[in-house]
């Protein structure tokens, strides 16, 4: 009996030897998650997110957690409100290590606007207003810009106080600047502006009185503000213009370059007709200036020699109100 007793006690033993070697070795429990709650955040108007001031979170979710404090100012946010918003939308950061501050300051973030950012702002927006049908638009800032500090956002620039006689080669601007609609400042600020077109020029010394059809003329690149008037391009009906000044070589034509072709000449007789209300009379006058068609110039009546003003109709052709 007691051989039988100790053979089934050492039986016993090994099933639970084998047992426990069966089980294999005893797992640790796993370290628990250790993240890093920022001192500080710098953000934009959108608002606070987890990502800005939690560190360590492997595919942590991007949520707000907090509006952004307004520009100039700063608000404190604590760590437990943190982990209660992100609680709220669903992460649940109830087993992790904290480390870092209980609480963060969070301002807007800043950076510095610049002469280069500035000069080019506005001259996309003068190009926008005013080089609209061609052309390009030169700023350059008159007076040294000083760096100031606005949110580190996208700018939109609004330019006040624009000439109402339209663009000027030198004028002074009220530059105003609005991020997300709203102002974050406004600066005065005097500029010099170019506005550089290809234009027709003569390339050879024209004549007053020349057909334009006859005229050889070059594009060249000039400032259009430097002198009023330069015509960008040449009328389409070349056969129907002439030269109204003398032009020297390169000049730049204006718009008192041309004029309607001569179709009157002085010294030769040519149709009137006479208009008195209803009454309508036709005779032959001599014309006593050269006229195209539009002008008003002086006729006389062969026999009687009184002198009238005479609007030009067409070739040899005149209308003599009374």
């Amino acid at each position: 009996m007691k051989f039988s007793l100790s053979i089934l006690i050492e039986l016993l033993l090994g099933v639970a030897s084998l047992a426990a070697q069966a089980s294999g070795p005893t797992l640790a429990a796993p370290e628990p998650l250790v993240a890093v709650f920022a001192t500080g955040a710098m953000v934009r108007s959108e608002g606070v997110f987890s990502t800005d001031l939690i560190q360590g979170v492997p595919a942590l979710p991007r949520v707000r957690v907090a509006p952004a404090p307004q520009l100039g100012a700063w608000s404190q946010l604590s760590r437990t409100s943190v982990v209660e918003a992100l609680r709220i939308a669903g992460v649940d950061l109830s087993l992790v290590r904290w480390t870092g501050p209980e609480s963060a300051r969070v301002s807007r973030a800043m950076r510095d606007l610049g002469e280069a950012e500035v000069r080019d702002r506005i001259t996309q927006e003068l190009q926008r207003r005013f080089a609209r049908n061609g052309g390009e638009i030169e700023v350059r800032l008159s007076r040294p810009w000083r760096p100031v500090s606005i949110p580190d956002e996208s700018l939109d620039i609004r330019l006040l106080d624009l000439p109402t006689a339209g663009l000027q080669s030198l004028i002074s601007l009220k530059v105003e600047g609005l991020v997300g609609g709203d102002a974050v400042g406004s600066w005065f600020q005097p500029i010099q502006v170019r506005h550089w077109c290809e234009v027709p020029v003569a390339a050879a010394a024209l004549r007053r009185g020349q057909p334009l059809a006859e005229v050889e003329t070059v594009l060249e690149r000039r400032d259009v503000l430097v002198s009023r008037g330069i015509l960008k391009t040449l009328p389409t009906a070349v056969q129907d213009y002439e030269l109204a000044e003398g032009l020297a070589l390169g000049q730049a034509f204006s718009d008192r370059s041309l004029r309607l072709k001569t179709v009157v000449f002085r010294g030769r007789r040519v149709d009137a007709r006479i208009q008195a209300g209803t009454l309508e009379i036709t005779t032959k006058v001599e014309a006593l200036e050269d006229g195209y068609p539009g002008q008003s110039i002086r006729v006389r009546n062969p026999l009687s020699k009184r002198e009238f003003r005479g609007i030009v109709q067409g070739e040899d052709s005149v209308l003599i109100p009374l």
